[in-house]
């Protein structure tokens, strides 16, 4: 009797904490508006370049625009013009002179104060063509490279070609850890609360929690990494993701757990994914900068 009062105790304690948790962090959240979630975007870094100022483009296919949506006025005009040569046969620069059919692009064709070009936003064009202009000399890839939803590409000058800046599958096993590491303490600290001891058990939460994180990962792609930065972009991209997780841990510590009933089981999993849910943020927004460089 007295084992069961200690376990009602502090399971009413974490009823009070999580919904106090997920108060605390809407709290948190600035006004929303019409144009908030994640947006793709692209990173270039170039090496084997020339000496001298170097502008970067990105050729997607489409109609030129006779309104573009990104001032080049503080450009150097020469500099513009001979990137604006490698124009033709339905490619147009992106964010130079921007497609008829597309959404605006953000960025610059000069680099970034790290040395790097950074393009974004719903008008990214998924598959696109480097394009890069000296005083001397512009080229252009010939095969067009298609983006993941974030993507840090090295772009070689000498051999006109681009590579990941990160293998693909080093960055999914980095963005898997991201997330799976906090998931693992955070919802490992509530099976224990909740009572679950046994060696089967604990085996049974690992490999759950690595084949749904693993999931979730190929589900969203880079996407997830982007979203850290901002918490309702992070709810927009896996909420839906995360109520289907919710359902296949229930269903699996339901029937693969030997202890407890089965009525705490299914309380377990909703407890430690609310509660992941909402904790599981703040390591993925102080990992924000380094996930998104891979």
């Amino acid at each position: 009797m007295e084992k069961e009062a200690d376990m009602k105790k502090k399971f009413g304690s974490l009823a009070r904490v999580l919904p106090a948790l997920l108060l605390c962090l809407f709290c948190l959240i600035p006004s929303a508006y019409a144009d908030i979630g994640p947006k793709p975007e692209v990173t270039i870094t170039v090496v084997n370049a020339p000496e001298g100022e170097l502008y970067l483009d990105l050729l997607a296919q489409g109609e030129p625009t006779d309104s573009p949506y990104n001032s080049t006025a503080e450009c150097d005009p020469a500099l513009l013009d001979r990137l604006r040569s490698l124009e033709g046969d339905g490619w147009v620069l992106a964010y130079t002179t921007g497609a008829a059919n597309r959404a605006p692009v953000f960025g610059d064709v000069r680099p970034r104060e790290d040395g790097t070009w950074r393009f974004s936003y719903t008008g990214l064009p998924e598959a696109f063509r480097v394009a890069a202009a000296t005083a001397d000399e512009a080229q252009a890839m010939e095969v067009p490279y298609t983006r993941d939803f974030v993507s840090n590409i090295v772009y070689d000058w000498q051999a006109n070609t681009v590579r990941d800046a990160t293998p693909t599958p080093l960055r999914f096993l980095a963005r898997l850890a991201a997330t799976l590491v906090p998931t693992l303490i955070i919802e490992g600290a509530i099976l224990w609360l909740f009572g679950f001891r046994e060696k089967r058990s604990w085996l049974v939460f690992l490999a759950v929690n690595t084949v749904t994180q693993a999931g979730l990962h190929l589900v969203t792609g880079a996407a997830l990494a982007q979203a850290g930065w901002h918490f309702l972009n992070y709810f927009l991209t896996i909420v839906l993701q995360e109520l289907v997780i919710w359902g296949a841990e229930a269903a699996a510590y339901a029937f693969l757990f030997r202890e407890r009933s089965r009525a705490r089981r299914v309380g377990y999993a909703f407890a430690a994914n609310i509660a992941s849910f909402v904790l599981g943020y703040f390591p993925l927004h102080l990992l924000y900068g380094f996930l998104v460089r891979l």
